[in-house]
């Protein structure tokens, strides 16, 4: 005859001892049977099972049990009362794991689908937009984290896990590879960000001056025999009476809690406070020589004289929160010098550098030489992925409320 009960205490067995290896059920008469590990049929027999069990006597007429079985029986029926009770569902369908995609797209586009996302995220949610990500990435987190939790509820976990309530060892492999393209995209979305909010500080001042200027052009990139490569990327070519400047802009220290220090050596290396050191000045150089590789192979511009179309580089910072140091030769400027830094040379020699005419027609070359909308590839969240990461957090809603009922389902 079989019994139904819970284990209620094990010692487990201590080999330098020789003591323990057994533990006591409490049966539902209220009784504290003992049982021997080594006598049960399944195992591992964990503290808190529900067990079916049978019952013999020993030599000296002390009651004995031996744990057959899981009592799941009992343990689904409570499962299934909890749940009621707390308003849930288990789903037949199989817990999401939102999706992210490589595409194919130009810069804006991309940045344009990952805010629209973001401002539904925000309204949806009542939260900034530009938490999106991060706050998924925390779902994400908290999901792995319960999970593991219930590694010591190994019954309750296999059953969540066919009500497709937690997640399954291989969806927890592909949630947490998710998080690392979750820190990716933010790295790259607050780096968008706090870019195009930079070059908008940037255009409204070129735009305050009336000054003509070619913004994010994509132009060829040749090597030193003069073939294309590839395309670069620049922020601003400005065409003026000043001459050609080409601007990067680099809106370091943009978010106001991180204070930093730039410090630019004779060499060119852009040294921060909190980041790896880099040559910005190397960047920028292939710009220069992808804008004046256009303009000297161009027949339209063979008559004006190429000291004229040799392009200046100015390195823009367009907020007040980053101290500049800069030993080197390069124009590194707030955007309140700019203007000052494009004129200087033909203030000082009263002469302009290109006339009207000469303007237009670098202009017109420039225009020409873009490929327009280059695409490069980039890592976006799919059209299901605030639909599958609310369904994941909901899960986790249920999961956390299962865990914290877990002593009343094992009754």
């Amino acid at each position: 005859m079989e019994f139904h009960g819970k284990v209620r205490e094990i010692v487990p067995y201590d080999h330098r001892r020789h003591t323990g290896g057994y533990g006591f059920i409490q049966s539902e008469d209220n009784q504290s049977i003992f049982f021997l590990l080594s006598w049960a049929n399944y195992q591992p027999v964990q503290v808190g099972d529900l067990v079916e069990f049978e019952t013999e006597y020993d030599e000296n007429q002390r009651l004995h049990a031996n744990p057959v079985a899981r009592d799941e029986s009992k343990l689904v029926k409570n499962l299934k009362q909890c749940l009621e009770q707390g308003g849930y569902k288990s789903s037949r369908k199989k817990l999401p794991v939102p999706g992210v995609t490589a595409i194919n797209t130009n810069m804006t586009a991309a940045y344009e689908a990952l805010n629209a996302m973001q401002n539904k995220f925000g309204i949806d949610n009542d939260v900034q937009p530009a938490s999106m990500l991060s706050t998924i990435n925390e779902w994400i987190s908290l999901t792995v984290e319960l999970s593991n939790k219930f590694e010591d509820e190994t019954t309750l976990q296999s059953m969540l896990i066919k009500r497709n309530i937690l997640p399954k060892r291989k969806q927890l492999e592909e949630l947490q590879n998710l998080q690392v393209m979750i820190r990716k995209m933010n790295y790259e979305q607050r780096g968008r960000y706090y870019g195009v909010r930079g070059e908008q500080i940037v255009q409204a001042k070129l735009e305050q001056h009336h000054l003509q200027y070619i913004k994010n052009p994509t132009l060829p990139e040749f090597d030193t025999n003069g073939n294309v490569v590839g395309a670069t990327e620049i922020d601003f070519i400005v065409i003026s009476m000043f001459g050609i400047h080409v601007l990067e802009v680099k809106n370091y220290g943009a978010n106001k809690n991180q204070d930093q220090r730039l410090t630019i050596s004779k060499d060119g290396q852009w040294n921060r406070i909190g980041a790896t050191q880099e040559n910005v000045t190397n960047q920028n150089d292939l710009h220069i020589a992808a804008v004046e590789g256009v303009l000297f192979d161009a027949p339209e511009l063979k008559k004006i004289n190429p000291v004229k179309l040799l392009a200046t580089p100015v390195f823009v910072i367009p907020n007040e929160n980053v101290e500049i140091v800069n030993h080197s030769a390069e124009y590194v400027v707030r955007t309140g010098l700019l203007y000052d830094t494009l004129v200087q040379d033909v203030r000082r020699a009263r002469q302009a550098v290109l006339e009207k005419a000469e303007i237009e027609k670098v202009m017109t070359v420039l225009k020409s030489a873009l490929e327009e909308n280059r695409e490069f590839q980039y890592f976006l969240p799919n059209s299901e992925f605030l639909t599958d990461a609310y369904e994941l957090k909901r899960r986790y809603n249920i999961a956390q409320y299962i865990y914290d009922q877990r002593e009343s389902i094992y009754q």
